[in-house]
């Protein structure tokens, strides 16, 4: 089963779409060109898993072993419902790793995700997929309104759910001479301050090449054509990410609207600390005796 096909670069750009009818190998080589066929490849590797274990598959099949800072805060994670927000600075590889880190820890744990993440079928069951806008009449599509109604249900019956606010991967902003999120959604910022419920900020510390936004600097179709070979040259690189302080119901309830709320939320995210430690992925699913005892060797 192939995750990208024909129809998925077609809709990419009219520039595809007008190579249609005109060759399976001019589309193979599109394909070969944008390592569209490495992700299939990827994807037929491990697609016999689901969910978590698939994530797992993913991950050592790229070799990412993304490092925790702050880890011991996991194991004061609300028993019910609580909600993680995220920077989203890889547009794929941090879904990818949200779900192997969480799920571990609360197998009950989804993620609302963009129209790219989705595709990803193996991992339905973790995923809620939505359309990213900013337009507000726009938002109210099928798929957004059923996305946002199964979150709603999935909190109320006691589950946690991983949130990207800002709906799409970071850019690289000129003015600020930072890659950063754009703008966070306003219709996912107030769907958060609904449900009241506390929240877990996990930062990514790390993001793609900097080929990919410069690539963005020039249009963001061009820059998502850079998706694939993103996932796979983070081989051996140190993806560091930190778990932040939980923040409370009655914490949030500072912020009487969307827009300070919102401004609070990512400042958890933006300004969390460098922990001055980090554990491998690898550690975090052995026995607490054998962790402790490899925790003094392995900090990064």
């Amino acid at each position: 089963m192939k995750i990208i096909n024909e129809g998925d670069i077609e809709s990419i750009s009219p520039i595809f779409k007008s190579l249609k009818g005109k060759g399976k190998g001019l589309i193979d080589l599109i394909m070969k060109i944008l390592a569209f066929d490495k992700v299939n490849q990827l994807y037929e590797h491990s697609e016999a898993y689901a969910g978590a274990a698939f994530a797992d598959g993913i991950l050592n099949d790229l070799g990412v072993n993304y490092v925790i800072g702050n880890s011991e805060r996991l194991k004061n994670l609300p028993e019910g419902a609580f909600i993680t927000i995220s920077n989203h600075p890889y547009g794929g590889l941090d879904g990818i790793i949200l779900i192997d880190l969480m799920a571990a820890v609360r197998p009950d744990y989804k993620l609302m995700v963009n129209k790219v993440l989705s595709l990803v079928k193996a991992m339905k069951e973790n995923f809620i997929s939505v359309m990213p806008v900013t337009d507000k009449k726009l938002a109210l599509t099928i798929t957004n309104i059923n996305g946002i109604r199964e979150t709603l249900l999935h909190l109320q019956h006691g589950h946690p759910m991983g949130f990207f606010p800002s709906g799409a991967v970071s850019d690289f902003h000129v003015k600020n001479f930072r890659v950063r999120d754009r703008e966070w959604q306003h219709n996912i910022l107030s769907l958060i301050k609904t449900v009241k419920v506390p929240i877990v900020p996990i930062r990514f510390f790390d993001g793609n090449s900097p080929l990919f936004y410069f690539l963005g600097l020039i249009h963001w179709k061009i820059r998502l054509c850079r998706l694939p070979h993103e996932l796979f040259n983070k081989k051996d690189k140190k993806t560091r990410i930190g778990i932040g302080e939980i923040i409370s119901v009655g914490e949030q309830e500072k912020y009487t609207d969307v827009k300070s709320f919102g401004a609070f939320l990512r400042k958890s995210v933006y300004e969390m600390p460098m922990p001055l430690s980090f554990v491998p992925r690898t550690l975090m699913n052995l026995p607490e005796e054998k962790k402790l005892l490899l925790n003094s060797d392995n900090k990064l």
